[in-house]
């Protein structure tokens, strides 16, 4: 998405508004952010959607979905939530404008899991 990693403020500034650009309306699941929710487009073909889900599920050979394929074919609305759940927490590590780690736990996101579903 573009963050920037910096101890200057504009950059700070700049990463706290992208953050709350992708998050409003869940902006970051389109492929195109227009300036209002009517004008986003390519719902769910973000790329970064499916780079999360092969860096996880389907990068070697031992990864789940390519042992268990028959769980995965097709691909369940619960690993996509998922996905798109675990895209949103690595947003909300940049909100101060700074690269801050933050726990991925359920009693953080599943509201964030549900929003999602």
């Amino acid at each position: 998405f573009s963050f920037e990693t910096s101890a200057n403020k504009g950059v700070q500034t700049r990463n706290h508004l992208l953050v709350s650009k992708l998050k409003q309306d869940s902006a970051f699941i389109f492929c195109v952010c227009g300036s209002s929710v009517n004008e986003h487009t390519g719902l769910y073909t973000n790329p970064v959607i499916q780079q999360i889900i092969n860096e996880v599920l389907f990068k070697n050979k031992s990864d789940d979905a390519i042992k268990w394929v028959k769980y995965y074919n097709p691909f369940p609305q619960v690993a996509f939530t998922l996905a798109l759940m675990a895209i949103e927490c690595a947003i909300d590590e940049w909100a101060l404008g700074s690269h801050e780690m933050i726990s991925f736990k359920e009693d953080d996101y599943s509201r964030v899991f549900n929003s999602h579903l």
